[in-house]
């Protein structure tokens, strides 16, 4: 199922967005993107700083940094997005999950290289990255606006069934990478990850909104992007880098347990 969104589902829903996008959108998206650079790196930073003196093991000091930086900024909050703003919002949520992939590269192979053992191959998740199709298919949206090229309106409406299947079965996925595996550390660490990815991150960015001068769509966005639980993958990535696999299952639990409650209250949120 995840093949299926992650080659095919995610990569039309690219194209069709960016296409089907009003230039005010466009415009502000080297906003959003700074936005998803300072969702992410606080995280890591405020983990950080919790962990710096910590005497615990470096598996678990990574599976923190790793839980703390990588939110779910896909599968989650696109369906979100949709049955919250809109179609409209769904380059933003893209742009997050780009930038995530970015990092993922960069600061996660750093994450890894220092508390792992194995370290991380640098080239095979940069090759892993380049052909990643969603970044693909945002390359070659680009290209066709700047070309000029636009959907015609038969194909586009076409397409717009692709949305509501991506948002079903991106719910559907979610619960499925949900760990099942619990230990009285682990929820501990759990709600560590929580408290930083799921309240100080979106407190943080709450107050920035209010001097990066995005449009209401665009800021929407960003608060349900902070609000999201760390990312299933952080758990596969944290295998192959013989990390913690069970804290950051946990972890993840956790996180998306304590969103459930918060999913009502956004339509408040939302306005």
């Amino acid at each position: 199922m995840i093949a299926l969104l992650v080659n095919l589902l995610v990569p039309i829903l690219v194209v069709q967005s960016l296409l089907t996008s009003s230039l005010e959108t466009l415009i502000e998206i080297p906003l959003v993107l700074l936005a998803a650079l300072i969702v992410h790196l606080s995280g890591t930073i405020i983990m950080y700083v919790r962990l710096r003196k910590s005497t615990i093991e470096n598996p678990r000091k990574g599976v923190l940094l790793l839980c703390s930086t990588f939110q779910n900024a896909l599968f989650i909050p696109l369906p979100l997005a949709i049955l919250f703003i809109g179609d409209q919002a769904v380059p933003f949520v893209i742009m997050f999950s780009l930038t995530q992939m970015i990092l993922l590269v960069s600061l996660g192979s750093v994450i890894g290289s220092r508390y792992s053992e194995t370290g991380a191959n640098w080239r095979e998740m940069a090759s892993q990255w380049l052909k990643f199709p969603p970044f693909i298919a945002a390359i070659l949206a680009s290209v066709l606006l700047i070309l000029g090229v636009s959907l015609p309106h038969e194909v586009a409406s076409l397409l717009s069934v692709n949305g509501t299947i991506t948002t079903y079965l991106s719910l559907v996925t979610v619960g499925l990478g949900i760990g099942s595996r619990f230990s009285r550390v682990d929820i501990i660490g759990g709600f560590e990850v929580a408290a930083v990815r799921q309240l100080f991150v979106p407190i943080l960015m709450g107050i920035l909104l209010l001097f990066l001068g995005l449009s209401d769509l665009a800021s929407k966005v960003v608060i349900i992007e902070a609000l999201m639980p760390p990312a299933v993958f952080t758990v596969v990535f944290a295998g192959g880098l013989n990390l913690d696999t069970e804290s950051a299952a946990t972890a993840v639990t956790v996180g998306t347990i304590l969103l459930l409650p918060v999913v009502p209250l956004l339509l408040l949120l939302l306005g």
